[in-house]
């Protein structure tokens, strides 16, 4: 096969008979071309199948880009979300020998006034694009308005729906991920009962949480299975105060075989299970692998857990944004995360795992 030459901005304006500066105006969409040369110059663009190096445009501008992320702090409560900001850090670290610069924005997820003083300062930042989670989008509206006007790309992770606006949402089929865990639970036991708990932050929104709790109960419809579910939320996360609420369920509920936690926060359940000795197996399955969640899935108290792959969406949505705002490309609209079982037999060659 005949090698093809590689056509440059020289070749274009040859063709086209006019300056190396007029070509540059044109691709770059700037002032200073008459029509008539305009519409020539893109024709031969057309003709010879010219593709301008955006990179080393961007580049030779000796602009620093700043990327902002403007995600939940780790808490007492939950340790999920530093892995996300692990991710954008390692894809930090890669992007080093670029003129990218990150700016994280972290507020800790319990205040709502904390939340609202980082949404200020992204407003009033300087920042070429910006990461951040779906989950809170009360909170957002305001800020994604603000990015719409001013024409600023983002990339959502975390995410529970498409967002058409924004360049990528990153996200993992809730609904599906929730059928696994009927399935899971079925491999488990075919009657009895299923404990849906909902560990609820005062800025979590629950939809999400119920499109894994619809998931669940479709595929148990579905498949004619004996078992139900009931549904608890609680909000206060002192150990103690869990521990009474979930005496007060069991207690009134023998007939509990599993418990569903839709959210990171499985490890609540886990040390209440650990801790009290049961009369029967209870099967708990919930999400994410923390080093909390670990040590329970490590002494059986958790027997499965479904990751959502915090910290490969954070490092995914650095590089895409990167990858649209310098390399100008074009950016699949939804990255899926694959949906992982993690159990105590192969939870030390998962991606996540750290001694």
């Amino acid at each position: 096969m005949e090698k093809k030459d590689i056509v440059g901005i020289k070749d274009v304006a040859k063709r086209a008979n006019v300056g190396l500066a007029t070509v540059d105006r044109v691709i770059h969409g700037r002032s200073g071309v008459s029509k008539k040369t305009r519409e020539k110059v893109l024709k031969v663009i057309e003709e010879l199948n010219y593709k301008p190096n955006m990179m080393a445009s961007n580049l030779s501008k000796k602009k620093t880009f700043v990327l902002g992320v403007l995600l939940p702090n780790v808490s007492k409560e939950s340790s999920y979300w530093g892995l996300p900001v692990k991710g954008v850090e390692r894809a930090g670290k890669e992007l080093q020998h670029y003129p990218v610069r990150i700016e994280k924005f972290l507020y800790d997820q319990a205040s709502v006034k904390e939340m609202r003083k980082q949404i200020l300062k992204v407003i009033n930042s300087k920042i070429d694009g910006l990461v951040l989670t779906s989950k809170f989008a009360e909170e957002t509206e305001i800020l994604l308005q603000d990015c719409n006007e001013k024409n600023l790309p983002y990339i959502f992770i975390d995410s529970n729906e498409r967002d058409e606006k924004a360049v990528c949402t990153i996200q993992q089929s809730l609904y599906e991920s929730g059928q696994l865990a009927g399935q899971l639970f079925n491999y488990c036991f075919q009657e009895g009962n299923i404990l849906v708990l909902f560990f609820k932050n005062i800025m979590d929104s629950e939809a999400g949480i119920n499109k894994k709790i619809q998931g669940l109960n479709d595929f148990l419809k579905e498949n004619d299975s004996l078992v139900k579910t009931r549904k608890y939320v609680i909000s206060n996360f002192s150990q103690e105060q869990v521990d009474k609420e979930l005496n007060k369920i069991f207690a009134g509920n023998e007939n509990i075989k599993g418990v569903f936690i839709p959210n990171s926060r499985v490890g609540y359940m886990a040390r209440y299970l650990h801790n009290n000795a049961m009369d029967r197996k209870v099967y708990l399955i919930g999400y994410d692998y923390l080093t909390e969640n670990n040590e329970y899935l490590q002494k059986g108290a958790i027997d499965f857990l479904i990751s959502q792959r915090p910290e490969e969406q954070g490092y995914k949505a650095i590089i895409k944004l990167f990858e649209h705002i310098v390399l100008k490309k074009n950016i699949e609209p939804e990255i899926f995360i694959p949906l992982d079982i993690i159990t105590s037999k192969n939870y030390k060659y998962y991606l996540n795992y750290e001694d």
